[in-house]
C-alpha cells in the first residue's frame, strides 16, 4: 500500500509536468517565430520567405491565395523541406548536459487551376503549419521533462481567387487542420521511475483571406490574414512502470489556442529582371496564456500558465532572372522571441533568431521549373534562470537549423 501511495503522488506531479508540454506545437521542425513552420516552397525560402507581394507560383494558395490569379492554367507543385535541427544544453549547475539532432521532411503539395477563365482561380494545397517532433535521450537532465514529443498537423487548404483588373485581386482560403498530439516522458517513483504517454487528436478550422494590388509594372503590395483556430486533443493518458499496475488509460483533452497572423509585403522591381521584397509579419502568440486540460482522472485536471508574447517577423528577399531560365535569390529573415523566461520549456527553446537564404531556380522545359534552397537558421543563445516548468531546464541553451528546401512545379 505504501507503494501505490508513492506511486498515486507522483502520478499527479508527473501528469502536471507532462501537461505543460502540450502547447509546445512546432518547435524541431522548420521554424519561424515561436513554433510558426513558413518555409512551404523552395521559391519563398531562397528569399527567407518574403514572396507575400510577388507570390507567383502554386504555394501562393499558402503565402497570399490572391497570388493565384498570375496562374494561367493547370498548376501542381510538389516539394519538401529537409530539416536539420542542433539544439544542445548546459545545466546551471554544472552537470552533464544534453543535445538533442533529430532530422525532419516536411512534404508540401499544391494544386491551381485557372478553369479555363481569365478571372477565376480555384486550388488547393497541403502542408504543415505547426508542429514537432524531438526525440530526446532516456536520460539526461531532461528526462523527466520529455523523452519524445511529436505533433503533427496537417493543413488542407481548398482555396478561390478572384481578379478584378489587371491590378486587384483577391484570395480565400479555408483551412482545414488535423492534430495528431504525442508525448512521452519519464517520471520518478522512488526508487524506481515510470513512464508517462499521453495521446489525442483533433480537427480545427479557419480561414485566410489575402489580397494583391500591383500599383504598376514596379511595385506590388500583398497582405495576409490567417484566422486563429483552438485545438482540444482527445486523448488517453497512461502510466507504466516495472513491478506496478498501469495507471490508467484515463480519457484527457488538452485545449490550445493558436495565434492569428497577419502579413503586410511591398515588392519592388527597379528593373524587371530584379526584385526586392520586404515582409512584415506580425503574430498574436499573446493569445497562448493557459493550456487547460480536463480529464476523467481529476489528477489530470490543470490549467497551465504559458503567457507567450505576441511578436514580429521581419523578412527582406531578393530574386534576379539571371537568364530567362535560370534566377537566384537571396534573403535574411529577423524573429522577436515569444516566449518569457518564466515559462521557457525545452520543447520550445525560443529566442530571437536570425536567418539567411540562397536559392535557384531552374526552368527545365516550357512546362517545368525546378526550385532549390538553402536556410540556416541561429537562435540567439539564452540564459535560463527561473523557469516554473522546472529547475531543470534552468541553464544556458543554443540553437541552429541548416535547412534544404526542393520544389517541382508543372504548368500544363
Amino acid at each position: 500500500m505504501a507503494t501505490m501511495s508513492l506511486v498515486k503522488k507522483h502520478w499527479f506531479k508527473g501528469v502536471l509536468a507532462a501537461v505543460v508540454f502540450a502547447p509546445m506545437y512546432f518547435p524541431s521542425i522548420a521554424r519561424g517565430g515561436a513554433t510558426d513552420v513558413p518555409q512551404q516552397g523552395a521559391r519563398a525560402s531562397g528569399q527567407a520567405e518574403a514572396f507575400a507581394a510577388q507570390a507567383d507560383d502554386p504555394s501562393a494558395i499558402w503565402h497570399n491565395p490572391a497570388g493565384t490569379t498570375q496562374l494561367r492554367g493547370f498548376n501542381f507543385q510538389a516539394g519538401g523541406t529537409f530539416v536539420f535541427p542542433s539544439w544542445s544544453f548546459d545545466p546551471a549547475n554544472g552537470g552533464p548536459g544534453q543535445s538533442m539532432n533529430m532530422p525532419t521532411l516536411i512534404p508540401t503539395v499544391y494544386v491551381v487551376s485557372d478553369l479555363g477563365t481569365e478571372r477565376f482561380r480555384i486550388g488547393l494545397g497541403i502542408g504543415n503549419s505547426f508542429g514537432l517532433n524531438e526525440e530526446w535521450k532516456n536520460s539526461g537532465p531532461l528526462v523527466n521533462i520529455v523523452t519524445q514529443a511529436h505533433l503533427y498537423v496537417y493543413n488542407v487548404s481548398p482555396s478561390v481567387a478572384f481578379k478584378f483588373n489587371d491590378n486587384f485581386s483577391v484570395g480565400l482560403n479555408f483551412n482545414i487542420y488535423w492534430g495528431d498530439l504525442e508525448l512521452t516522458r519519464q517520471v520518478p517513483l522512488g526508487s524506481e521511475s515510470g513512464t508517462f504517454h499521453f495521446r489525442g487528436e483533433d480537427a480545427a478550422f479557419g480561414v485566410t483571406p489575402a489580397v494583391m494590388w500591383k500599383i504598376n509594372d514596379r511595385n506590388t503590395i500583398g497582405a495576409v490574414y490567417r484566422s486563429p483556430f483552438d485545438f482540444g486533443f482527445s486523448g488517453d493518458a497512461r502510466l507504466k512502470a516495472n513491478g506496478m499496475a498501469e495507471m490508467g488509460p484515463s480519457h484527457s483533452h488538452v485545449y490550445l489556442r493558436m495565434p492569428q497572423m497577419a502579413t503586410l509585403a511591398y515588392a519592388f522591381r527597379p528593373v524587371q529582371p530584379w526584385k526586392i521584397e520586404a515582409d512584415v509579419v506580425w503574430t498574436d502568440w499573446d493569445v497562448v496564456k493557459n493550456t487547460t486540460v480536463t480529464s476523467t482522472n481529476s489528477n489530470f485536471r490543470q490549467v497551465i500558465p504559458n503567457n507567450w508574447m505576441s511578436g514580429f517577423s521581419y523578412r527582406l528577399g531578393t530574386q534576379i532572372d539571371l537568364t530567362s531560365k535560370l534566377a537566384l535569390r537571396l534573403g535574411y529573415a529577423y524573429g522577436q522571441n515569444s516566449v518569457p523566461e518564466s515559462t521557457f520549456s525545452p520543447l520550445v527553446p525560443d529566442s530571437n533568431y536570425h536567418l539567411g537564404s540562397i536559392g535557384i531556380g531552374y526552368q527545365l522545359t516550357d512546362n517545368i521549373t525546378i526550385d532549390a534552397a538553402y536556410q540556416y537558421i541561429f537562435r540567439e543563445t539564452r540564459h535560463i534562470d527561473n523557469s516554473v516548468n522546472s529547475p531543470a531546464v534552468n541553464g544556458t541553451w543554443h540553437n541552429s537549423f541548416n535547412e534544404v528546401m526542393l520544389s517541382a512545379t508543372i504548368k500544363m
